[in-house]
């Protein structure tokens, strides 16, 4: 059914009761037809041929956006959807906003619905901010008596006063943004749906912008919002659902949700990491050619009386692990093979960064250490008992040789790695550390 908004009085007049939900999305799917012509380049001639003929050298995919999601919102609540790029979030916000209509299920909106989807969808480049503004007030509900009411308030919330009368195809990309997110919040809307808009403009605006969606929901106001930043899905909202691949995935408190998405995307993530590494072992493993020889020789040498057979990155249960976070425990363990008898034999690793920044670089002579008469073959640890590291890429090299330096086997960036963190701080390490103000301990305080 098409989506269709409905108020809170009867034809006679009389005030109804306030409807339950502010959203009501019942069993609801939506697909697309995607269309491949073989062979790339068409004209118009070549597509009513192959019309004609039953569409020889056509294929055609059906991509289901959303399928049998069902979701209600109370009135004034504030949710979160999150998922990732492709899973549709937008389509299902463009469902309840009208600009789709579902091929199944029942879309019901109480009240007045500010989109803020495709900022300024309905302005026109060649008319002026002053026409387009009366223009999209008629669009968005709104009569020219309550434009000319709002028009002034409009304006100046837009920081435009000196190019109104001027064509919106002059604008830029962020006047043209606070243009239509000014209208679209002055309407008095009762839901307000948001879809990432607010990553244009200057930091001055988006916070005035983010002020002014706060207010709303002070109002009582229904709020949709469609988001990377988790974040903000965190601070601003009740509840959070998690889309994939059309289907809701889970649904509930933000923070729980958000941990739980968190945790997918780091599993995804590692997975093509390890995928990532096998590819490249697999290719250092084959004979040295000219195209791969340098490759070979720059990322190992030495003489190999005593050779790393293998290097991993484990955590604290023995498991190989790509992706890590600051406060995880870890090893790096690497195999050896002795072929000779040697009483001076240094190990030593470093953690580089991906710029090239040296994060650590340690051996068992630096730290006065002295290293046992090497088995056959055995394994070496080097034990962290917290990583410490900021987010970010890097890389480990792996050493074995003589206290003068003499190398016996040498792998630089054996090991690629990365480490993820909800905590965006600069820098490349994370120190164990507390705030206290005036004696007070902060986390102290924020656990009461």
């Amino acid at each position: 059914m098409q989506t269709q908004a409905t108020d809170t009085h009867d034809v006679a007049g009389s005030t109804k009761a306030a409807p339950k939900y502010a959203l009501e999305l019942v069993d609801i799917s939506k697909a697309f037809r995607r269309q491949t012509l073989k062979g790339g380049y068409t004209t118009l001639k070549t597509s009513l041929l192959r019309w004609a003929f039953g569409g020889e050298g056509q294929a055609r995919e059906v991509t289901r956006a959303v399928e049998n999601v069902t979701v209600r919102i109370p009135q004034g609540a504030s949710v979160g959807i999150i998922g990732r790029n492709g899973s549709g979030k937008s389509t299902l916000l463009k469902l309840i906003s009208g600009i789709y209509k579902a091929d199944a299920g029942r879309v019901q909106v109480h009240g007045k619905v500010a989109a803020l989807i495709e900022l300024g969808a309905g302005f026109h480049p060649d008319f002026s901010g002053r026409e387009n503004l009366y223009l999209g007030g008629v669009i968005h509900g709104l009569t020219k008596a309550q434009i000319d009411q709002r028009f002034d308030e409009i304006v100046k919330f837009a920081e435009l006063e000196h190019v109104i009368d001027d064509p919106v195809r002059t604008y830029s990309s962020g006047m043209f943004m606070r243009l239509g997110f000014s209208l679209a919040v002055h309407t008095d809307p009762d839901v307000l749906i948001v879809d990432e808009v607010l990553a244009v403009g200057d930091a001055a605006f988006v916070a005035k912008c983010k002020d002014r969606i706060a207010d709303l929901r002070m109002q009582g106001k229904t709020l949709l919002l469609v988001t990377h930043d988790l974040d903000a899905v965190e601070r601003w909202c009740d509840e959070a659902i998690w889309l994939h691949e059309g289907r809701i995935k889970d649904r509930g408190e933000p923070r729980r949700v958000i941990d739980q998405y968190r945790s997918f995307l780091e599993r995804g993530e590692e997975a093509e990491l390890f995928q990532s590494a096998d590819k490249e072992e697999s290719s250092v493993a084959q004979p040295a050619t000219d195209t791969n020889e340098h490759k070979v020789e720059a990322s190992r040498w030495g003489s190999r009386e005593v050779e790393i057979a293998a290097v991993r990155l484990v955590d604290r249960d023995g498991a190989v692990r790509l992706l890590l976070h600051p406060e995880d425990r870890v090893s790096l363990e690497f195999d050896y093979v002795r072929h000779e008898n040697l009483k001076d034999v240094v190990f030593g690793i470093g953690i580089n960064r991906s710029d090239g920044v040296v994060v650590h670089g340690s051996n068992t002579d630096i730290e006065r250490l002295t290293v046992p008469n090497l088995r056959q073959k055995g394994t070496v640890r080097f034990c962290i008992d917290r990583l410490g590291l900021l987010e970010g890429s890097y890389s480990i090299d792996v050493a074995v040789h003589r206290s003068d330096g003499y190398p016996y086997d040498y792998h630089k960036h054996v090991v690629s790695f990365v480490v993820r963190s909800p905590m965006k701080m600069v820098g490349v390490t994370l120190p164990p550390h507390r705030w206290e103000v005036d004696g007070v301990d902060l986390r102290s305080s924020k656990a009461s």
